[in-house]
């Protein structure tokens, strides 16, 4: 492995073109006839399940004609989780060929289902959505007017002559990855959805034939089912699509599963580069095809990007590959990124660039201290808000994304959720901040962290809670200790309380962000069970 070059290179930007070109309509890139590329979904097990677009074509077609026949009329939302296997990717595709539009749910948590019934179905029935699509044939209705649909019905592939209805105007709302308190869906119209697609694969440059996209991420999260999967439905490569619970059981299989497919594109928030980095590879993974390699959803942390690179880049897979990025739901998903083929730059403060605007995009900083506001305007901002009070149309102008940022060099760097922000003896500290400091303290042990802010007698503080793996139990008290004078000496501030707990036991979004408000309920309330937790300083 050659040393890395990590001097500053000049901005390059990406060309308007990729958004101003023509391109196909969400009628076209979801009736993919014709093509033998292969779309593979692999369940836990090692499981696989294919279709060449030419077949899915032909399944989604039949899904779309059993729709119809189950009452879909053009215009009707239609909700499902969109798990990541064939059977539901067909049915939601369906759903845009019978002319309606596709609600993508994020999952049900493992407790208080009623409680997620009841916050849902209220923006469901806001809605007027009639049909649920569900694995399960026997779920229950999420309400009264909301109808439980099997998936495994809409399966088949008969020759049907239905009329090809055109896709409503708003063809898909994606929940916030912060909706499971209060869900807010995002509206997204049918050409923000096309056109984003086809700017996003023109930026990782696909070509059939030449590449692969393959990930683990869910497909109910927009990084996953827009970005990766809807990119390479537009462009027809080939793509694979791992089930995401097999990555957090091991997270080896990652860096795996894109040797075994010769991928060529992935990508995953920042954690996931963390996590692949402490775990043994088998001799001979060869990742060389590795081209575009997002990261996204979080802050992205330099020290786990090069400890990511000690153990990918001797397997072939270059630093320029890395590609740190910024997006949101309610710009369909990409905002701006490292364009393709430069690696990762580390900007003022040890912040990471976030790279230049996607086509598209455009945004500014309101004025003020630095970081400011990041207010943005782009051609692919969503339409407005479905909530269980109805739709809140986005007000015209600027769209404000709450995140705190600046403008370095023309690329973008953004420091923190501007909620989670304490003033500390004059200067401003975010979570993101602390998570940040505690994760350079921990070595390979810290899985992960959380930040949340709350009041003391003395002002503002953070609490800090350290995900560790099982092995490092004897050494949770020194990890703590580590991480509480990393975090004094660097940022000026005393995290108090600090726990360190057993992975899994902070509470995270569908996108693996930490909930810090339900974070904070949990610590200042006693609620974490005592088993999970491992050490704690007061």
């Amino acid at each position: 492995m050659t040393e890395l070059d990590l001097s500053p290179t000049p901005t390059i930007t990406w060309p308007d073109s990729y958004a101003t070109e023509p391109g196909l309509s969400l009628e076209e890139i979801v009736r993919p006839y014709g093509s033998s590329t292969v779309v593979s979904f692999l369940a836990a097990d090692g499981t696989r399940d294919s279709a060449s677009y030419d077949l899915l074509a032909r399944r989604i077609a039949t899904a779309a004609h059993r729709l119809r026949a189950a009452g879909l009329r053009p215009g009707d939302p239609v909700a499902v989780t969109l798990t990541n296997d064939l059977p539901t990717v067909t049915a939601a595709l369906g759903v845009w060929a019978a002319g309606g539009t596709l609600v993508s749910l994020p999952p049900p948590p493992r407790r208080n289902r009623e409680g997620y019934a009841e916050r849902f179905g209220a923006v469901l029935d806001a809605m007027e959505c009639r049909l649920h699509l569900t694995e399960a044939p026997d779920a229950a209705p999420l309400t009264a007017r909301v109808r439980p649909l099997p998936i495994a019905a809409l399966q088949g592939e008969e020759r049907v002559g239905d009329p090809e209805p055109a896709i409503p105007r708003t063809a898909l709302v994606q929940f916030t990855s912060g909706s499971i308190g209060t869900p807010k869906g995002v509206a997204v119209r049918g050409d923000a959805f096309a056109g984003h697609v086809k700017m996003i694969s023109r930026c990782f440059d696909l070509e059939p034939g030449r590449d692969t996209v393959a990930t683990w991420l869910p497909l109910y999260h927009d990084l996953g089912f827009v970005c990766f999967f809807g990119s390479a439905l537009y462009a027809r490569t080939n793509q694979t699509h791992l089930d995401p619970k097999a990555f957090v059981l091991d997270p080896s299989r990652w860096l795996t599963l894109l040797a075994e497919e010769r991928a060529t594109v992935s990508g995953a928030p920042n954690f996931g580069f963390r996590l692949a980095s402490r775990v043994p590879y088998p001799e001979g993974l060869d990742l060389s095809a590795m081209r575009c390699c997002l990261n996204a959803a979080e802050r992205v942390v330099w020290s786990d990007l090069l400890d990511f690179h000690k153990v990918a880049g001797p397997l072939g897979f270059r630093w320029e590959a890395v590609m740190p990025a910024y997006g949101l739901a309610e710009g369909t998903v990409g905002v701006s990124c490292t364009v393709r083929g430069r690696g990762p730059m580390l900007g003022p403060d040890g912040h990471v660039s976030l790279g230049p605007p996607l086509p598209g995009n455009r945004y500014t900083v309101s004025a003020g201290p630095a970081p400011g506001s990041l207010l943005l305007d782009s051609d692919w901002l969503f339409e407005g808000y479905w909530t269980a009070d109805g739709f809140q149309r986005r007000e015209a102008g600027l769209f404000d994304t709450d995140d705190a940022a600046f403008v370095h060099d023309g690329e973008l760097f953004v420091v923190g959720r501007r909620a989670d922000v304490a003033s500390v003896s004059g200067h401003n500290v975010f979570a993101e901040d602390v998570e940040a400091v505690a994760l350079t303290s921990g070595g390979p042990e810290l899985l992960g962290c959380a930040a949340f802010k709350h009041r003391s007698e003395g002002g503002e503080r953070f609490g800090l809670v350290l995900e560790i793996s099982p092995r490092a139990r004897e050494a949770a008290p020194e990890l703590a200790r580590a991480a509480r004078r990393a975090v004094s000496e660097t940022l000026g501030t005393r995290v108090a309380p600090l726990l360190v707990v057993q992975r899994g036991a902070i509470p995270r979004t569908t996108s693996g962000k930490p909930r810090r408000a339900a974070l904070r309920e949990a610590v200042l309330g006693g609620e974490l069970p005592p088993r999970r937790v491992l050490a704690t300083l007061a």
